[in-house]
C-alpha cells in the first residue's frame, strides 16, 4: 500500500501540472463546489489519513461525526462500472446527488481543513466562472475527458479497494468498519478500466496524459 500511496501523489501533482496552464477562476475562500457530495477511493482516504498524522486525524473524524450529512450522495455505479454500463449499451440509472444537501463537513471558513491532501474528487472542481454567481461550474468538454481519465486511472490503481462518499468512507476506514459498510450499501466496490471514456475528438489531446497515467500506474 505504501508504494501506491506514493503513486497517488504522483497522480495529483501531474493533474496540477495539466491544469496549470488553464484559466480556472477558482481561489482559496471560494466554496461554492464544496458540499457534502465528495467520492473518493480507498485508496485515496489511506493517502488522506496517512499524511495527517494521528494528531490532526483525530479532530477530521469529529468534524464528519459532528456534521455528518443526513442526505448526501452514496454512488452505486464507481467510474469504471459507468464505462463498463456505457459499453455494454444498457440504460443507465441517473443517480440522486443534490448540492443543496449540504456543505463539506471538512470546510472551515469556506476553506477546506485537509486542502494539501484533498482527494481527486475536489481537486477536480475548477471552473471557469464564479459558481457562485453563475449557480454552476463552467467546465469544458476537454477538461470534464480528462477528469475522466483521472478518475478511471485512480480507481484502476485501487480496483480491489472500494469507493464512496468522504462522510462514510473516512469512519469506516477508522474504525475498521468497511465491511459493513458495504453490506449496507453505503462503501461499493472498485473496479479495473474496461474502456477509457475519450471521445474521438480529444484522442490526440490527451494521448501524452494517458501515457504519463500508464507510467505511473506501471512504475
Amino acid at each position: 500500500m505504501g508504494v501506491t500511496i506514493h503513486r497517488i501523489k504522483q497522480v495529483y501533482d501531474l493533474y496540477d501540472e495539466v491544469m496549470s496552464g488553464l484559466d480556472f477562476v477558482c481561489k482559496k475562500g471560494c466554496a461554492h463546489c464544496c458540499t457534502c457530495n465528495v467520492v473518493l477511493t480507498g485508496l485515496e482516504a489511506h493517502f488522506l489519513l496517512k499524511h495527517l498524522g494521528p494528531a490532526e486525524k483525530k479532530p477530521v473524524l469529529q468534524r464528519i461525526e459532528d456534521q455528518f450529512p443526513p442526505q448526501r450522495y452514496i454512488p452505486k455505479l464507481t467510474t469504471n462500472d459507468f464505462a463498463k454500463a456505457c459499453m455494454a449499451g444498457g440504460a443507465i440509472e441517473e443517480e440522486e446527488n443534490d448540492p443543496t444537501w449540504g456543505r463539506c463537513p471538512l470546510l472551515e471558513n469556506n476553506a477546506c481543513t485537509v486542502y494539501e491532501y484533498r482527494p481527486f474528487g475536489c481537486r477536480s472542481l475548477m471552473s471557469r466562472q464564479n459558481c457562485a454567481k453563475a449557480g454552476y461550474a463552467d467546465i469544458s468538454p476537454l477538461t470534464l475527458t480528462m477528469n475522466n481519465l483521472f478518475m478511471q486511472f485512480i480507481e484502476h490503481m485501487d480496483q480491489e479497494g472500494i469507493s464512496g462518499n468522504l462522510s462514510d468512507l473516512l469512519p469506516a476506514l477508522s474504525a475498521q468498519g468497511i465491511e459493513t459498510a458495504l453490506k449496507e450499501g453505503r462503501l461499493i466496490s472498485n473496479h479495473p478500466i474496461p474502456a477509457l471514456m475519450v471521445p474521438p475528438e480529444h484522442q490526440a489531446p490527451v494521448q501524452e496524459i494517458i501515457a504519463r497515467l500508464e507510467q505511473i500506474r506501471t512504475a
